[in-house]
């Protein structure tokens, strides 16, 4: 569904109508990086001592980075010490600890003891910090079929929001925008998606886990009175008695078959009551049963209510809301209720967990634990989860604690929900999934993870990205000592023994290549594999230099010209650099356009003019023209999707305006540099 009515019923607190604009989500790029350290190192170096000021803050990290590699200890802490005293300059570069674990190890085998236990304690401070943070309880995710081996329906539909899961009898109910079958889907007015109700997945009489739409009558809002009203309504965030007879969950304002506004003409969310099948009714028991207003106690139509939850003994209803007295976006309160269903005053839970911005979805654990989420608090991404315990008066005590991964992402975690006495729990989340970031979806998890003994994972070849067979890798503790070593097998995969539960290194070598390593932080249930990728000392037939030497981009050209642009001069003089080192260095120049254009009577000879330009501006700088080749290859070889008939932005075009650069070796021979 779109971007900003999902997150109006997610938060609960933002300033819009359910019938707003679409706003797109942005998706992360993930740029792989390739340069070759013996080559690299030189380059850089000269680069370096030329003019330092046009070597970037990144390259002087992979130039001391390079240096400790091959163990030149003594240039690896010099370039490190020049990284930090930019850093310190203010030049805005993130140094992350690793880093700082490969500095004050140089710095102790050139004998600078004291220098090295300062940015080894950094290293350990930084580290330590956020292993703190991180919950001492260790999650791993789980199929939902392992949790519901009958599952016939799926929970999670690619394309639909899928969120809010809430225990109800031996399954679930969960929210989603998905399509119900209907012969007329609920849309949102200007918009061409679903509304989001309720489901449930139960049991059918042959024992199949199925979903069906949650059943409303009298006051309802998905059956009645769809029927008989052109106006719909969103549902969403439920929590159940202990008895499952009554619901509280969230819903836009609504009342009379008509929307409800406030005085600036928003609609705003309330929680609204249920009962299942009042007594009385001749109906069947699966059917739930409506307050029409939402419940005055708490509600107004002035502020927006939400995503509530009861305390283990249904004495308190927590919930989310706007209401005066919030300290940021939107706080976490409660309300107690007594024995005859009558509400005391609402209060905030306070400083320890309400922040200046989002603090939301609450639940409560049988063994009187908080769940939240907040990008108000330290996190990995935008909404985490936190946890926090709860005194007997229903307020927190302490802090609350980071869960860490598996359960937090770097996008939004929400909807946490926890059986605290099987040890197993559901939250939404809308993190990447088999590399694209798509709609909420539904995650099990639980926190009996098994420790993993081992770590696995392939060895690669950089620049062929082929398997190497006969590898050797090691895993490294923070004492920088060896504590295990194994050799990869015949495919390239290796298997090592590993101690989660500290801080290590997982590196790779093998001779004619230049070694690298994989931080790997203190996480004991983290089950994933480990891919390095080793650059080798000599390049192949058809290498691109400028990807060697980590150019990005590589040199692009305005429309309809061929002329050098000054943007991009930098990245030449680093070609005719390497070139310089190396005067057996040969290098073909391949120039391409983009799709504009006639290829044959146009694109073409464009092309074949910038390659010359590109090799007259090398040549220029004192390279022999022997050494250099060019070709035009016009619009045939895109690095996109933008061929003919294609529709794409001045961005996306432009990077197919280019030039190669192509080491030219015999055809199966190495060249090494």
């Amino acid at each position: 569904m779109d971007y900003m009515t999902k997150r109006l019923l997610i938060f609960g607190i933002f300033l819009f109508s359910v019938l707003g604009n679409v706003i797109a989500q942005s998706k992360p790029e993930k740029k792989k990086e390739k340069y070759s350290y013996s080559l690299y190192t030189k380059v850089y170096q000269k680069r370096l001592v030329e003019n330092s000021k046009k070597v970037k803050d990144i390259v002087l990290l992979k130039l001391a980075d390079s240096y400790y590699y091959i163990a030149d200890y003594k240039n690896a802490a010099i370039i490190y010490d020049t990284l930090n005293i930019r850093v310190k300059n203010g030049s805005g570069f993130i140094i992350k600890p690793e880093v700082n674990f490969r500095h004050g190890h140089s710095l102790r085998a050139i004998g600078k003891e004291e220098e090295a236990k300062i940015k080894l304690a950094a290293f350990f401070d930084k580290s330590g910090e956020k292993a703190v943070k991180k919950s001492s309880r260790k999650y791993e995710l789980k199929n939902l079929q392992a949790l519901f081996a009958n599952l016939k329906d799926s929970i999670n539909l690619d394309t639909y929001s899928d969120f809010a899961p809430a225990f109800y009898k031996q399954g679930l109910i969960f929210s989603s925008d998905r399509d119900t079958g209907n012969l007329h889907r609920y849309r949102h007015s200007g918009t061409n998606n679903d509304f989001l109700d309720l489901y449930q997945m139960e049991s059918d009489e042959d024992s199949l886990q199925i979903i069906t739409k949650l059943n409303f009558l009298g006051n309802g809002f998905t059956t009645r009175e769809a029927e008989s009203t052109s106006i719909k309504v969103d549902e969403s965030t439920t929590t159940f008695t202990r008895d499952g007879k009554t619901m509280y969950f969230t819903a836009t304002n609504f009342e009379d078959g008509d929307h409800i506004k406030d005085k600036n003409n928003i609609v705003r969310l309330k929680i609204y009551k249920a009962v299942l099948t009042p007594e009385g009714w001749k109906i069947s028991d699966d059917s739930w049963y409506r307050n029409q207003n939402g419940d005055k106690a708490f509600n107004t139509d002035s502020h927006s209510f939400s995503n509530p939850a009861l305390s283990p003994d249904d004495s308190k209803l927590y919930f989310a809301s706007d209401m005066p007295g919030t300290k940021g976006l939107s706080d976490i309160f409660f309300i107690s209720i007594n024995e005859n269903g009558v509400y005391d005053s609402v209060k905030n839970l306070g400083d320890s967990i309400n922040t200046p911005f989002r603090d939301t979805f609450p639940f409560i654990s049988a063994d009187g634990f908080l769940y939240f989420s907040s990008d108000g608090l330290k996190g990995n991404g935008r909404l985490d989860v936190f946890s926090i315990k709860l005194n007997d008066e229903g307020m927190p005590i302490g802090n609350p604690e980071n869960l860490g991964e598996p359960i937090n992402s770097e996008q939004d975690d929400f909807t946490f929900i926890y059986n605290s006495d099987e040890n197993y729990g559901f939250f939404a989340s809308n993190r990447e999934r088999a590399g694209e970031y798509k709609d909420d979806n539904i995650y099990a998890f639980t926190d009996d993870c098994i420790k993993a003994k081992t770590l696995s994972g392939y060895v690669y070849d950089r620049s062929t990205e082929l398997p190497l067979a006969g590898a050797t890798v090691y895993i490294i503790n923070d004492k920088n000592e060896i504590i295990a070593t194994t050799i990869t097998n015949a495919k390239g995969s290796y298997t090592v023994p590993i101690d989660r539960g500290i801080n290590n290194f997982v590196r790779a070598s093998m001779e004619g290549y230049t070694k690298t390593e994989e931080y790997l932080e203190i996480d004991p249930c983290q089950l994933r594999e480990v891919d390095l990728h080793l650059e080798p000392n000599c390049v192949s037939y058809d290498t691109d230099l400028a990807k060697l030497l980590g150019l990005d981009p590589t040199i692009f050209f305005d429309f309809d010209k061929s002329e050098i642009k000054s943007d991009y001069q930098d990245e030449l003089d680093i070609i005719v650099t390497a070139m310089k080192i190396y005067p057996s260095l040969r290098i073909q120049v391949n120039s391409h356009t983009d799709v504009r254009g006639d290829n044959k009577t146009y694109n073409q000879p464009l092309s074949e003019r910038r390659a010359e330009a590109t090799v007259n501006y090398i040549v220029s700088n004192g390279i022999d023209k022997s050494r250099l080749k060019f070709k035009g290859y016009g619009e045939t070889k895109p690095v996109n999707e933008c061929v003919d008939g294609v529709s794409c932005s001045k961005a996306k075009h432009q990077e197919n305006r280019r030039s190669e650069f192509i080491i030219l070796c015999e055809e199966g021979e190495k060249c090494c540099y």
